[in-house]
């Protein structure tokens, strides 16, 4: 798992400039994924920031999660993919993209539900403030 600078694709200094840093999407929900064998794809996430502030609700203490946002992977040319577990909640412990010479390869480390990998020719990032509808 890597937590190293963001990936060299477009849209990810958007991602940066929301969270202060390209984020490890611990925790981020996977929402949506759509797969288009002719046209784009995409990966919806719900992501936020954990602080190391916490409130109490029913008796128990909680994190407080700051700067909410969808981020959406646009994938174009889907090469090859390996994908397991979907679930009606899809969490993930983390998510890597790495480029080479062949695309761009998004790693997907489930914490419940869904993981695998999904390689691609093209890949964009976006970033939409708030919690998802």
């Amino acid at each position: 798992m890597n937590d190293a600078a963001p990936p060299s694709v477009p849209g990810a200094d958007q991602v940066v400039s929301w969270f202060g840093h390209w984020p490890s999407f611990h925790d981020a929900e996977v929402i949506r994924l759509d797969l288009n064998r002719r046209g784009v794809s995409r990966l919806v996430l719900h992501a936020w920031l954990m602080t190391d502030k916490t409130y109490e609700a029913d008796g128990q203490q909680y994190f407080v999660r700051e700067k909410h946002a969808v981020v959406t992977f646009e994938l174009k040319d889907i090469s090859d993919l390996e994908l397991s577990d979907f679930s009606q909640q899809n969490v993930l412990a983390c998510l890597d993209v790495m480029g080479d010479s062949s695309g761009v390869h998004i790693q997907l480390y489930p914490s419940y539900g869904i993981g695998g990998r999904i390689d691609a020719g093209q890949v964009t990032v976006s970033v939409t403030p708030g919690m998802p509808e």
